[in-house]
């Protein structure tokens, strides 16, 4: 079997002193809307828009093809931040927000007696938001740690452990307030 070479490509002959026919795009022809710069005669003025090309960011490492002369372009992945942290600072702050109820509640109840009740079954839930805004603020900080710098949200992880642990203080003294106000 024998490899036959394609024939050359015949280009139209062109008569000596003109120019070559301009070949036509294959993409349709935009021109952008709003002022135009002040048109160039001939085909320099002829603006062609077509694929842009891509930048990619510079890749991490390049693997050789093996039995072949190419090799594979490996891209990083970029950061990711933490659910776990970023779920850690909600509950935080809803546990301090609990506990103010609490505080509210045992304050304003005091008088009639029913205020270290209603500031108890507050106190509860705001001591269980409190008790999972340290547990997952310390599990996000974990996370983050193990995931070797492919993670991000360490400080949000830390504020939620922050955020957790003031809310379940503030509601344990609010509930031995409201309790201690009511006894009176």
């Amino acid at each position: 079997m024998t490899y036959q070479q394609p024939p050359a490509p015949q280009w139209p002959s062109v008569p000596s002193g003109q120019q070559p026919p301009v070949p036509q795009p294959q993409w349709p022809v935009t021109v952008p809307a709003g002022p135009q710069p002040p048109s160039v005669p001939g085909p320099a003025a002829q603006a062609v828009t077509g694929p842009q090309p891509v930048n990619y960011p510079p890749p991490v490492r390049v693997e050789v093809v093996p039995g072949t002369p190419y090799g594979l372009a490996v891209l990083g992945a970029p950061k990711t931040a933490s659910g776990v942290a970023a779920s850690a600072l909600v509950v935080g702050v809803g546990s301090i927000l609990v506990s103010l109820v609490v505080w509210c509640f045992g304050v304003a109840g005091a008088q009639q007696g029913w205020g270290g009740l209603v500031a108890g079954a507050f106190a509860a839930l705001a001591i269980l938001l409190g008790a999972a805004g340290v547990l997952l603020g310390w599990l996000g900080m974990r996370q983050i740690r193990l995931a070797a710098g492919n993670m991000t949200g360490r400080g949000v992880a830390i504020a939620g452990l922050v955020c957790g642990a003031v809310g379940l203080l503030l509601a344990a003294v609010g509930l031995l307030t409201a309790i201690v106000l009511s006894s009176r």
